[in-house]
């Protein structure tokens, strides 16, 4: 297996694999470990990959394709999408990708990754992986309480003291009947 490096879009350079002998070869397999610098990445106004992202890699050549399994590991830090306070997290996934040099017709495009020239931009593939697996919401906790509407108080410490029912402007005439 070669490898370069080429500058990639964050700090580091970006791993670049020659795959010819996978594709050509039924049965080679070759492990590799990277570290991927994503410490440039802004998400939602935070840059939340404090640490490099550690990838174990598989590579397995077969019928004229290669089977990627990949295992990552990182760590996030970003503020509760709740109640603001900042939580360092530690994730861990495995992906795995069908790489093809061609797609053949009345095949489904999203069970394959095409690799046209034979080079894979690992990097790149792997960040992608890493943006969709990501959680929608990012909580401190569960249960978290966020913050009070009304004074700002975060919940999840107590009780604001706030009378917990905001009236609608358009119907504050009704409550001074009361």
């Amino acid at each position: 297996m070669q490898t370069t490096g080429e500058p990639g879009k964050g700090k580091g350079r970006s791993v670049v694999i020659d795959l010819k002998s996978f594709f050509l070869s039924d049965g080679l397999s070759e492990a590799l470990e990277c570290r991927l610098d994503l410490s440039g990445m802004e998400l939602g106004g935070v840059k939340p990959f404090c640490a490099p992202v550690c990838a174990h890699v598989r590579l397995t050549g077969f019928g004229g394709s290669v089977e990627l399994r990949a295992e990552v590991g990182y760590t996030l830090t970003m503020p509760c999408d709740r109640c603001f306070e900042e939580v360092t997290r530690h994730f861990s996934s495995t992906f795995a990708h069908t790489l093809v040099r061609q797609l053949h017709s009345g095949g489904e495009d999203g069970d394959y990754v095409l690799v046209e020239d034979e080079r894979l931009d690992l990097d790149r593939l792997l960040q992608e992986d890493i943006l969709l697996d990501l959680p929608s919401k990012f909580l401190c906790r569960p249960d978290c309480e966020g913050l009070c509407p009304t004074c700002g108080k975060n919940r999840n410490e107590g009780p604001c003291g706030c009378s917990g029912r905001e009236i609608d402007p358009r119907l504050a005439v009704l409550q001074e009947l009361l």
